[in-house]
Order: C-alpha cells, then sequence, then structure tokens
C-alpha cells in the first residue's frame, strides 16, 4: 500500500506533529531515503522520536522499510502520468478512498452484521453531529428491505439508551473518531447486557475498537496541497457509502 493510501486509513489518528513529519518528508523524500534516521531528522526539522512515532503509526516495521515505501513512491511518481488531482483535488481525494474501500476486507465485518440485521428486531443506527446522517441513511436505505431501524441522532439519546439497554437490541455505530467520552458509557453498559454492538469508524486508535462486538475502520478523506499539508474533507460519503453497502448485502447476501 502506498503513503499516501496508507494516510487515508490513519488520517483521523494522526497528530499534528505527525502531520508536520508527513508534510516534511513528502516535501522531501530524498532525504529520507539518502540518510539515516538521525540525519534525515535534523535535515528535516524535526526530531527523531516523532518521525518514529510517525512510522509506528503507519506500521511500517521499521525506518529500512519505509526508506523503501518511500523509494518506490518516488518511482511510480516518474514513470506515472500526472493524475487529476492538481484539477481536481476534491474529486481525487474522493476516489482514492472508494478505491480503498473497494479493497478493504469487508467480510468479517458484514458477514455478522447481516446475520444479526435478520435476527434482531429492535435495531438502533445511532450517530451524532455530522455522523448521525449517515446513521440516518443506513434507515432510509432499509426502508427499502422492509426493514425498520430506528435513529438514535443525538448526545442526550445516545445517553438516554445507555440507560434503557435489553438483551434484543442490536447496536450500529457510525463515528468518525468514535470518542470515549461520547459512546463509552453506551458501549460498557452494551457489554455487560451483551448487547452486539457493530461500530463504524475512521480513528484507527479509538478504545472502542476493543470493546464493542465487531468493528471496521474505513479509509478518511483528505486533500495534499502543493506544500504538502493535508487538508481534511468530510468523510460523511463514504460512510453514506457504506451504509448503502449494508443495505445491499443484506438484500443478496454475501458470496
Amino acid at each position: 500500500m502506498e503513503l499516501e493510501d496508507k494516510i487515508s486509513l490513519y488520517y483521523t489518528s494522526l497528530t499534528k506533529s505527525e502531520k508536520k513529519v508527513y508534510q516534511a518528508v513528502t516535501k522531501n523524500p530524498q532525504t529520507v531515503i539518502d540518510n539515516s534516521i538521525q540525519k534525515a531528522a535534523k535535515e528535516l526539522g524535526v526530531s527523531v522520536a516523532s518521525i518514529q512515532r510517525f512510522i509506528n503509526k503507519l506500521e511500517y516495521s521499521g525506518y529500512p522499510e519505509f526508506k523503501l515505501a518511500l523509494q518506490k513512491q518516488k518511482e511510480n511518481e516518474k514513470y506515472s502520468p500526472s493524475n487529476s488531482n492538481v484539477n481536481n483535488p476534491i474529486i481525487h481525494a474522493y476516489i482514492r478512498s472508494f478505491h480503498l474501500l473497494e479493497n478493504l476486507n469487508l467480510d468479517e465485518f458484514l458477514r455478522p452484521l447481516i446475520k444479526d440485521l435478520k435476527k434482531y428486531h429492535n435495531i438502533k443506527s445511532i450517530g451524532n453531529g455530522n455522523t448521525a446522517l449517515s446513521a440516518k441513511q443506513l434507515v432510509y436505505s432499509m426502508y427499502s428491505e422492509d426493514k425498520f431501524l430506528d435513529a438514535v441522532d443525538t448526545s442526550i439519546k445516545i445517553d438516554y439508551l445507555a440507560n434503557s439497554l435489553d438483551k434484543d437490541i442490536l447496536l450500529i455505530i457510525f463515528s468518525v473518531t468514535a470518542p470515549q467520552n461520547t459512546y463509552g458509557k453506551l458501549v460498557e453498559n452494551a457489554r455487560k447486557q451483551g448487547v452486539p454492538t457493530y461500530l463504524i469508524t475512521m480513528n484507527q486508535e479509538s478504545k472502542l475498537l476493543s470493546q464493542v462486538s465487531e468493528a471496521i475502520v474505513l479509509p478518511s478523506t483528505h486533500v495534499e496541497h502543493d506544500d504538502n499539508t493535508l487538508h481534511r474533507v468530510d468523510s460523511r460519503a463514504v460512510l453514506y457509502v457504506f451504509a448503502e453497502m449494508i443495505s445491499y448485502y443484506y438484500a443478496v447476501g454475501l458470496k
């Protein structure tokens, strides 16, 4: 997977210093390719520790593998025709996100979810703020399959739901960052009650990932400027498409 694609998968969890490392590295890849991590850090104006944290965040085995990835990306850029991201950066960003989504292994998440959607009748599609619209999209998508879901779309409703769970409820949570302060109590109570909980997020580091029944991390969407800084683009389009995928596979099944 190319560095740019990895950034799409890990963007939500990148810290300010890690984004600074990405900007410096992609602006001057040869500095990393030709030098030790100590010398590269000095020339790029970042710390060795921040480079190491960035490498670990993107799940490279170490600095040598990271250097090889940069070398490969540089060679691909040299021999590949220019793409459309200069004139249409937003379109290019979404195309990249959807391409990554297409190539994710979705079966492990979707198979048990579809099975539970068919099994349960009291189903809550949950989102807060912007992702409330994604939760509602799943509700609307399932109407065509004669399946009714309740939308839980505010923090107040989420708090009430956390205190009124029973074993006959199925929870599906849409959240870009999956913050503990919003969903921690709900997920904890669901676990105590034996309530199956499915988390759809874009945050590789959310603590909720290990607390829910099933979770999937989708690619977020971003644009890289000419100076290699990153600009976040609204990722709800990816969540909308995933909601449609759930509805589709509910109707036709998984092969």
